[in-house]
């Protein structure tokens, strides 16, 4: 490979995932670490690998010629394979806020924009560095914004449901309809003016930037408030408990009514895998505010202890019971989301 090969592989490839790097640094929370990025990327690389032979049987099989596909029916096509990786996250209880929601749903569209690229530049190596340049800095960018979009958008529809009470799958395509549209309409915009790639691109590079950061600015503001008011909350049921009864609301008169009907030392186990749990759930929400990613000295060592005792606990309890309490339990998918963000916390010290 010449230096000139060189450089066009760096043009179409390397922004883009600078980029993912750089809005992943802005988040003040620190949720993902280098490593956790590689994920999305390769989820959106596969769907470009999927994109491809679908592109190539449409525009065998069906009258259209090629300036058509491009302008109005790929966008809607590689934008409903980009927001299978979200869809897939978001089911798995991977994406907990919005601020990670942005940031991986543009790490998606740079996977995809980069094994898109990949196969233009194996396939057309004769392109000069203008092409590179524009596809690098002009299409990947949009790759990843429309994804980005489409999650942030997705998330606010889905967020009330992520934070109520019960561990069920979270999930509903609806949440996704309205980001999708937005995104497959900024694509199709983008797609109509290939006689003008410079303009289009310099567009793209001063509103991509300014859309995603102040996503990620809102996402910041509703994170915080989040943190506070779920906090404050979890410090309410843990002062209850601690002081020998149940909390009054709803999940822990349903609590106190299924440890009513247990054994003396099942009711006990019951209160303290509740209690527990809270503490550990508030642990997690306070690491989160603090947003210095560190523990405490002394606090690891505690924490791996209440993790064990936890999962001791719900051995304790057995099966049966333990599928009763966790449906009246009083945490949300975010908690349990938020108690993982704890365990990585954990593993990385």
């Amino acid at each position: 490979m010449n230096l000139i090969e060189v450089l066009n592989w760096s043009v179409a490839l390397v922004p883009v995932l600078v980029m993912v790097v750089l809005f992943a640094w802005l988040d003040v929370f620190k949720l993902m670490a280098p490593r956790e990025l590689v994920g999305p990327l390769i989820m959106g690389g596969f769907m470009a690998l999927v994109a491809w032979p679908i592109s190539g049987q449409m525009l065998d099989t069906l009258p259209m010629g090629y300036s058509f596909y491009s302008r109005m029916v790929a966008p809607w096509i590689e934008e409903a394979l980009k927001a299978i990786p979200l869809m897939i996250l978001i089911a798995a209880n991977r994406i907990g806020y919005k601020i990670d929601a942005i940031i991986f749903g543009f790490a998606i569209g740079a996977g995809f924009s980069v094994v898109e690229n990949g196969f233009y530049l194996m396939r057309y190596p004769d392109l000069t560095m203008p092409v590179w340049v524009v596809r690098g800095l002009g299409t990947a960018v949009m790759h990843g914004t429309t994804t980005a979009i489409l999650a942030a958008v997705a998330h606010e529809l889905g967020e009330r449901r992520l934070r109520e009470q019960g561990t069920g799958l979270a999930f509903n395509l609806l949440w996704f309809v309205p980001g999708y549209l937005a995104a497959g309409f900024i694509h199709i915009i983008f797609n109509q003016f290939p006689d003008r790639p410079g303009l289009v691109m310099l567009a793209t590079l001063v509103l991509a930037p300014i859309a995603i950061i102040g996503l990620l600015r809102f996402g910041e503001t509703e994170a915080q408030l989040w943190l506070v008011e779920e906090s404050e909350g979890h410090r309410l049921w843990l002062e209850e408990w601690r002081k020998g009864g149940f909390p009054a609301d709803a999940s822990g008169q349903r609590i106190a009514a299924l440890a009513g009907r247990a054994t003396k030392a099942e009711s006990e186990r019951i209160r303290e895998y509740c209690m527990l749990k809270t503490e550990l759930v508030l642990t997690a929400e306070e690491e989160l505010l603090d947003r210095d990613r560190k523990l405490e000295e002394g606090e690891s060592e505690r924490l791996r202890t209440g993790f064990a005792r936890l999962e001791a606990l719900q051995q304790e309890i057995g099966r049966t019971g333990f599928a009763a309490l966790r449906r009246i339990l009083p945490f949300s998918r975010n908690d349990e989301w938020e108690l993982s963000e704890l365990k990585e916390l954990l593993e990385s010290e």
